[in-house]
């Protein structure tokens, strides 16, 4: 953000935003806006002249909020989310909303209804996603700050595939409400930026909390779940954590090898039903909320008109009232068996409390575009949704704060991303970690 500040005491706050609109509707090629601002205005503020965009699922007073969605093509819900609101009054100019996987239900951002986003790294590669338009604005440098969803990796899935900072705040910690829904329980917005001190100052700004301090020198300690997190990666995924856990270590970092006891289990058994248990409800409750005729839609009426086949999917599994509130109430119990799990694994008996699980973000590099069942890893087929949120999926169950940030590239360019991630509540103290972590491996 150094960069943009510095172009706004070159010329003025309102010729960068200017510049930033011009910039979205110009890259086009890459899929990354469904909408731009005509004229935005920079506010007063820390952020004042800062452009910023919205993905095109949280609520913003003067564009439409399509979910990405047909059914949805022009709902204005006239009022902003909190964290839209919170930047607006830093400061911040919206300049248009991001594109990403329709309904924010899938990892690959190959939007049906509204076309696919494109790795700027590799334009035959998936951006990632869901928030895949989000982390495109920010990699090709449109936009310095982006805001997303993520309800099971959606933010940090792009931000490992594109290059950049990606952040998930604990539930409920940016707020609630306003935003196209998938699971109150999992659902949160959070930001992409290009460094970790300039998610901390969003962060900050979103929610009132004290940005944090600086960095102590009591060495981080930070464990390394090889169970199930680092099993059966690419083997350019493998090398780029391994010299980043080697840098590290080089750095004084403490690595301890840990154990979510049976992290990805407990997340197959209950995250599904905890998103589709909800998803059935909270679609609903938010279409009444709208204030246009997209108030009288049902859950059918959105199913009707879904244009990617994997969407659909997802949207006639929460319809099909399988997932009753016995299902549900089930889930959430095991839930609370899975965040036992990484409290034992991050504060264990006997031993000094860990800072943050470290592992890599996604097991694999960019898949590409068209790959939506499936993907090659290792000379095999896997399915592509739950090997790529095979990391990120059982902490957002659990409902707790990560950040992945570049770890390096592959032989191709294409970007790997390193995860750290901390119990719920921890978000500051995470913050500070993950600032300790980008200086040690030289960002």
């Amino acid at each position: 953000m150094d960069q943009v500040r510095q172009r706004i005491a070159s010329s003025s706050a309102a010729e960068v935003v200017a510049a930033s609109t011009r910039a979205a509707r110009d890259a086009a090629d890459l899929g990354a806006f469904l909408s731009v601002a005509d004229a935005p205005e920079p506010g007063t503020g820390p952020l004042a002249g800062v452009p910023l965009a919205v993905k095109d699922n949280l609520d913003t007073v003067d564009l439409p909020t399509t979910g990405g969605t047909p059914a949805l093509r022009g709902s204005r819900p006239g009022r902003d989310q909190h964290a839209v609101a919170q930047l607006r009054a830093a400061g911040a100019a919206v300049i248009g909303k991001t594109n990403l996987h329709e309904l924010a239900l899938g990892i690959t951002s190959n939007n049906a209804a509204f076309g696919p986003v494109r790795n700027p790294h590799d334009r035959s590669r998936s951006a990632g996603g869901s928030s895949g338009g989000s982390a495109v604005a920010v990699a090709t440098g449109v936009v310095p700050l982006a805001l997303g969803t993520d309800t099971g990796g959606s933010l940090r899935v792009p931000a490992a595939h594109c290059g950049v900072v990606g952040w998930r705040p604990t539930v409920g910690r940016w707020g609630t409400g306003r935003t196209v829904p998938i699971s109150r329980t999992r659902d949160t917005a959070g930001v992409l930026a290009t460094s970790v001190a300039d998610v901390a100052l969003v962060d900050a700004l979103v929610t009132g909390e004290a940005a944090p301090a600086p960095p102590s020198g009591r060495p981080l300690r930070l464990g390394v779940p090889r169970e199930g997190f680092y099993d059966d990666l690419h083997p350019e995924v493998a090398a780029c954590t391994e010299r980043a856990l080697e840098q590290l270590a080089a750095a004084g970092v403490e690595l301890v090898e840990v154990r979510v006891a049976d992290a990805h289990a407990l997340d197959a058994e209950c995250g599904f039903p905890i998103v589709f248990a909800e998803l059935a409800q909270d679609l609903p409750a938010y279409l009444a909320t709208l204030p246009g005729p997209e108030r009288g839609l049902t859950l059918a009426d959105v199913l009707a008109q879904v244009a990617s086949p994997d969407v659909r999917g997802a949207l006639e599994a929460a319809a099909s009232g399988t997932f009753t509130a016995a299902v549900h109430a089930q889930a959430l119990a095991t839930r609370e068996r899975l965040r036992a799990a990484y409290a034992a694994a991050l504060r264990p008996a006997g031993a000094d409390p860990l800072d943050a699980l470290v592992y890599p973000t996604v097991p694999l590099p960019a898949p590409p575009l068209g790959d939506d069942d499936t993907t090659e890893l290792n000379g095999r087929q896997v399915p592509v949704f739950l090997t790529t949120i095979r990391n990120t999926g059982p902490g957002s169950t659990a409902g707790m704060p990560a950040l992945s940030l570049p770890a390096g590239t592959t032989r191709a360019g294409l970007p790997v991303g390193l995860s750290l991630e901390a119990l719920p509540g921890g978000d500051v103290a995470l913050l500070a970690t993950a600032r300790r972590v980008e200086t040690a491996l030289g960002r």
